[in-house]
């Protein structure tokens, strides 16, 4: 009896050894070969500001930025990562941390955010005058800035963080109310919450289309705040990524892409 156990046991020891032996033998022949992870491009945007970047009905991303960020990433080599980061101020500090590559969101190209980031030009023209959008009737005799803030009871919605609101916070006498979409802000003036509000040229006749009550005034921008286009933005310090991106801009614009993608989503029109 007791040699029979004895004997069981070292069966079942030659056993397992034989199967740790298959294991580890067999093991890499039946795994999956190891692969090196994908290299992604983290582009930071924020919805709802068309024809740039908006939600269809399904829920997905789509506009002229997205169209350019995915041609973008692809000749890069990258797979493309959309960040919905909400708002301005929350685009650039995630840029500073570096918890994404890119800002691409019709970003205007001034000297002040220059000094900020890398602002890699793609797409827009030089901007001298901003629209200024009224309820129902624009008022006469305001030519500039200053003449606004002289309206009685002058109070201008603007989206945190953005051009507009640089260059409305250049007149120190405007009074002024953040918003966090244009959507909002229209809402405001609306309801006579304010007096008007700032936005980007390419969104004013998608707001009037939506809108027929809104009525437009175009005042000029001070010399120092003027737009020069629109610009990818990346860390200074991501120098590489930086000469990489400017390659491929300029490859899409000789091939023609850009002024195709322009075509698609009327920005000529817009601008």
């Amino acid at each position: 009896m007791h040699f029979r156990v004895e004997k069981v046991n070292f069966i079942g020891k030659l056993l397992g050894y034989g199967c740790s032996l298959f294991l580890a033998v067999g093991a890499p022949l039946t795994g999956a070969p190891a692969t090196k992870e994908e290299k992604v491009l983290k582009v930071g945007t924020t919805s709802g500001y068309a024809p740039y970047v908006s939600l269809n009905a399904e829920g997905k991303y789509e506009g002229f930025d997205i169209d350019f960020a995915n041609l973008l990433a692809a000749k890069l080599g990258r797979k493309l990562v959309i960040e919905d980061l909400g708002s301005m101020p929350s685009l650039i500090l995630a840029l500073k941390q570096g918890k994404v590559d890119s800002l691409i969101w019709a970003v205007s190209i001034t000297e002040t955010r220059q000094q900020q980031m890398d602002m890699i030009y793609y797409v827009g023209e030089t901007t001298s005058t901003m629209p200024f959008l009224f309820w129902k009737e624009a008022p006469e005799g305001v030519n500039s800035l200053s003449n606004l803030a002289k309206m009685p009871k002058s109070r201008i919605c603007v989206e945190a963080g953005t051009f507009q609101e640089e260059v409305v916070r250049s007149e120190p006498t405007l009074r002024i109310d953040n918003v966090d979409g244009i959507a909002g802000a229209v809402m405001a003036l609306k309801y006579g919450k304010c007096t008007a509000v700032a936005v980007d040229s390419s969104l004013v006749a998608e707001l009037q289309k939506q809108s027929p009550e809104l009525k437009v005034l175009y005042l000029p921008i001070p010399p120092k705040l003027q737009s020069f286009g629109m610009g990818v933005c990346v860390n200074k310090k991501n120098v590489a990524l930086s000469s990489e991106i400017k390659k491929a801009i300029e490859e899409m614009r000789q091939e023609g892409t850009i002024l195709q993608l322009e075509k698609k989503w009327n920005l000529e029109a817009a601008q």
